[in-house]
């Protein structure tokens, strides 16, 4: 685990200020007892100072999506982390300080994940990296008619997608490639992908979408696991890939959820979505979970799972006994 590299829970000076005080009182020099209540002014004024200033710094990219905005509000309200985050554009920078009024502005980076350079500035000293990034289908329009039409008639007609911004191949796999690159630069101790089931199942209806046969955004995803795992083992840098299933806008806390490897549980009936709040509650608490380093697992939510609590990560991950998804199942090239 990341143990002090991540850090503990600053702790209040109040104590020692007690105490301290207890003694200024019956010290017998004048001098001695203003000396020291100076010194604890100072320290109670510190300890009052918010927390994510000056703790350990994470990244989160990918911070102007639904679930990325979620995995910084998270990091955020826990008062431990210097937290900062990535954006595509200055719309979405300002979108995301309004819904996280405590994020400070100077630690939202606009930047282009296929442009290293302009990555640099948001990397530079970071500890741990939360990569939420991906590309966006967007449905056309269009293909709405002919797909109504065919529900009336019977036919099997399929809706037709295209993206909003970037192809899979440019956002999943050379975008986060750069990400992992800048991160093994920055001397990051952990770093954290949000990715997607279906990876073992190369007819996965997310391959479908865009154009012609589909762009294929699952096995570009899984190619930039396959890439950082093999960083993280020649480096010193633990990875923790987080697979989730069907999303969901529910709070989190609530829905039961459960953890497989290779897509087993999409074979659990009845499947439910996993609320975007939970999976960014896994990404926060694997930061700091001693059995979630060098793991690659799926998590979704099913009749027999358990709400995730604080701290329940590590319980959820037990269940699976140390067992990995195998990714000499439908191999990327």
């Amino acid at each position: 685990g990341l143990g002090s590299a991540l850090g503990s829970p600053p702790r209040r000076a109040w104590p020692m200020a007690l105490s301290c005080r207890d003694m200024a009182s019956r010290a017998g020099s004048l001098g001695h007892g203003l000396l020291l209540v100076a010194v604890l002014a100072a320290l109670s004024w510190e300890s009052l100072s918010p927390a994510f200033a000056v703790g350990k710094r994470i990244l989160v990219t990918g911070a102007g999506g639904r679930t990325g905005r979620l995995v910084v509000e998270k990091l955020v309200a826990t008062g431990r982390y210097d937290v900062r985050a990535l954006v595509t554009s200055e719309k979405s920078k300002a979108s995301l300080l309004k819904k996280v009024p405590m994020l400070p502005e100077k630690s939202v980076f606009v930047g282009n994940v296929q442009q290293p350079d302009t990555l640099t500035k948001a990397f530079a000293g970071l500890v741990a990296l939360i990569c939420v990034t991906s590309a966006v289908p967007k449905l056309k329009i269009l293909s709405l008619f002919p797909f109504l039409f065919g529900k009336l008639f019977g036919k099997k007609i399929k809706l037709r997608f295209g993206w909003k911004g970037s192809k899979p191949e440019q956002v999943d796999w050379e975008g986060q490639r750069n990400q992992f690159d800048a991160a093994k630069v920055a001397k990051a101790k952990k770093i954290v992908v949000v990715g997607t089931m279906t990876g073992t199942q190369k007819d996965s209806f997310l391959n479908s979408i865009g154009e012609g046969a589909g762009d294929q955004i699952v096995m570009w995803k899984r190619k930039a696991e396959v890439y950082l795992i093999d960083l993280c083992k020649s480096s010193n840098i633990e990875y923790t890939i987080v697979h989730a299933g069907g999303l969901s806008d529910a709070p989190s806390g609530q829905a039961p959820l459960a953890v497989g490897v290779d897509d087993t549980l999409r074979e659990v009936k009845p499947v439910r979505r996993i609320p975007r709040a939970d999976v960014a509650e896994v990404c926060v608490q694997a930061l700091d979970c001693e059995v979630a380093a060098n793991r690659s697992f799926d998590v979704g939510s099913t009749d027999a799972g358990a709400p995730l609590l604080a701290g329940g990560l590590q319980k959820l991950l037990e269940g699976l006994g140390g067992a990995n998804c195998d990714y000499s199942i439908n191999p990327p090239p």
